[in-house]
């Protein structure tokens, strides 16, 4: 191969390799422009603030009677009426029902006149132990008479405290065939007729409640309870800090009258971390009735300084609770949180967060840590809706 055909072939590679190191390099800058102009991926958040409010906590109640009896019969017998009509109120000492007394009536009578035949026996045992006391110092009678007549007095004394037990057992049973009632309350469903044959056996002839007022026994947090026994020791200080509780009736409505604390039990339920709680709210209209499931709502006295983020906002893996935060570059944090109790649709913040800090509320799962987003601001907060009542 002659020399010019040599450089003729170096002249043409060193132009092919140009061509690709030239066409590369351009390849790269377009890829980098391109990347340059491809949009962030945009998300809400929310600006942390801390927010004032008096939270406002429901809980699901039963209400509960004050006093609640069941009527028995405490003798046999045939029942000779009622006295009282269902559903109606009924007042301490009324007369409800009526057991047939004539037996218990004929038992009075026959140890009463047993009574008196004791009570005859005694006098004499008496007047002949009198006489033979006499007799005794005059020699005119022996010492195992004067015992017999000692003997005979003790046994006509306790013959008679045996009847005089008697009788009072069978005027305790002769007061029974009267039922009356207990306490003052509203009666319930008779369970028997006039006519039947009742007996201690029989179980509940009818149950009698109080209304006016009544209980509402319901689970508050433990902390809620902690809180009261931080400032007050005894129980009863602990019931007066409480907050002020009200309930929802089943139809949503709210009762009209406010209710206090008045006990608070005196262990934490270690399955669900709450104490329960009884209310004592008036009734005087009779509008609550003993067994009814109602929401009890419990409103703080006093205001609290906390930090409230939207419960779409927080996400939960292994390691607890975490929200997605857009740091001053523009770029996606993990930040982990200690979550309080919920309060409508946000969540209070115990610990994790500072007021300032931009949380992701929408767009969480197109983006991941180290990445650059587009932030936009949420115009109405979720915590805008917590109660401040």
């Amino acid at each position: 191969m002659s020399k010019m055909t040599v450089n003729r072939v170096w002249v043409y590679t060193f132009s092919v390799i140009s061509l690709i190191i030239l066409t590369g390099c351009g390849d790269g800058s377009a890829d980098k422009q391109e990347a340059k102009n491809t949009p962030l991926p945009s998300v809400v958040v929310s600006i942390v603030k801390n927010v004032s409010i008096n939270p406002t906590r429901r809980f699901v109640g039963r209400t509960e009677a004050v006093e609640d009896v069941q009527i028995r019969a405490r003798i046999s017998g045939y029942l000779l009426s009622m006295d009282f009509e269902e559903g109606q109120n009924v007042l301490k000492g009324d007369l409800l029902f009526e057991v047939d007394p004539k037996p218990y009536q004929a038992e009075v009578s026959k140890l009463s006149a047993d009574v008196r035949r004791q009570q005859a026996a005694l006098t004499n045992a008496k007047r002949n132990y009198r006489r033979g006391d006499e007799l005794i110092e005059k020699g005119f009678i022996s010492a195992m008479e004067m015992d017999n007549l000692i003997s005979s007095r003790d046994q006509a004394e306790g013959s008679l405290a045996a009847s005089n037990a008697s009788l009072e057992s069978a005027n305790l049973n002769l007061s029974y065939t009267k039922i009356i009632a207990p306490i003052s309350g509203r009666i319930g469903r008779k369970s028997l007729s006039i006519g039947d044959l009742v007996s201690p056996d029989s179980g509940v002839l009818v149950t009698l409640v109080t209304v006016d007022p009544m209980y509402v026994t319901f689970d508050i947090s433990e902390k809620l309870v902690s809180e009261s026994a931080v400032k007050n020791g005894s129980q009863e200080e602990r019931v007066r800090t409480l907050p002020i509780p009200r309930i929802e009736l089943p139809n949503g409505d709210m009762y009209e009258q406010e209710g206090k604390f008045d006990f608070i039990d005196n262990r934490v339920d270690p399955a669900t971390g709450t104490v329960e709680v009884r209310a004592v709210f008036p009734n005087e209209k009779g509008g609550l009735i003993p067994g009814q499931y109602v929401t009890a709502v419990v409103s703080s006295g006093s205001s609290q300084e906390v930090i409230l983020v939207p419960q779409v906002a927080v996400s939960e893996d292994q390691q607890g609770h975490f929200v997605m935060v857009v740091n001053k570059e523009s770029e996606v944090e993990i930040q982990r949180v200690e979550m309080g109790e919920r309060i409508d649709v946000s969540w209070v913040v115990e610990k994790g967060l500072t007021a300032g800090a931009q949380v992701i509320v929408e767009g969480i799962q197109k983006v991941r840590s180290g990445q650059q987003v587009a932030v936009i601001e949420q115009t109405v907060k979720a915590f805008d809706t917590a109660p401040n009542k």
